[in-house]
């Protein structure tokens, strides 16, 4: 699922929604499995890993473009999940939300062990997968498929042309004000009618 999505997205987008691990964390994708043992240190590994795949990785760059041009400005501080949560709600991508509340629990529970056995909400998260009454190698398999869920949805979204049609429609709008304050700033005292919008924005585009 992982590769197939990163496939999409470089023949549709080229350019990755989840950048590729860096050559020191490839091992968190090839050592991502169901665990056997149940114990609760490989069960804690495997949420790191699967956590810096999905969630460390998120393009941000990619995520900019997809925000508004009008909110680029007041949100040029948001990372991580809070960015990918703004880019798709504005955007009114439909059923992102579950996908973004799956992240920030997996960010949640990866964020410390000694915080889940001490915290109320920190249980909650628990029990939201099912850690409280399940063994730990049921919890992660259902974790897993939350994740494919996640990146099949999100490469369908790029492979009908969703993201990219926003990401161009972001750009047209950005040289739109580009060339707005180009010719309010403009010395020329040329009046007539004749500039010819779309040129000049291709032109800008390009």
């Amino acid at each position: 699922h992982y590769q197939t999505f990163q496939m999409v997205c470089d023949e549709h987008l080229k350019q990755p929604l989840l950048k590729p691990l860096e050559l020191g964390d490839e091992h968190y994708f090839h050592c991502l499995r169901i665990p056997t043992s149940g114990k609760q240190r490989d069960f804690d590994g495997l949420v790191l890993g699967l956590a810096k795949i999905l969630i460390d990785s998120l393009n941000e760059e990619v995520l900019r473009e997809m925000l508004p041009y009008a909110e680029q400005e007041q949100l040029k501080k948001e990372k991580g999940i809070a960015l990918l949560e703004a880019a798709f709600r504005l955007n009114e991508i439909e059923g992102a939300e579950v996908h973004v509340a799956f992240l920030q629990k997996l960010q949640a529970l990866r964020s410390g062990k000694r915080a889940y056995e001490k915290r109320r909400d920190s249980l909650k998260i628990a029990k939201h997968f099912g850690i409280d009454d399940r063994g730990l190698t049921d919890v992660f398999a259902s974790i897993l498929s939350k994740a494919m869920r996640m990146l099949d949805d999100f490469g369908a979204l790029v492979r009908n042309g969703r993201i990219g049609e926003i990401i161009r429609r972001n750009h047209r709008e950005a040289a739109r004000n580009l060339f707005d304050e180009i010719r309010t700033a403009s010395t020329s005292d040329r009046t007539d009618a004749s500039v010819n919008h779309d040129h000049v924005i291709y032109k800008l585009e390009t």
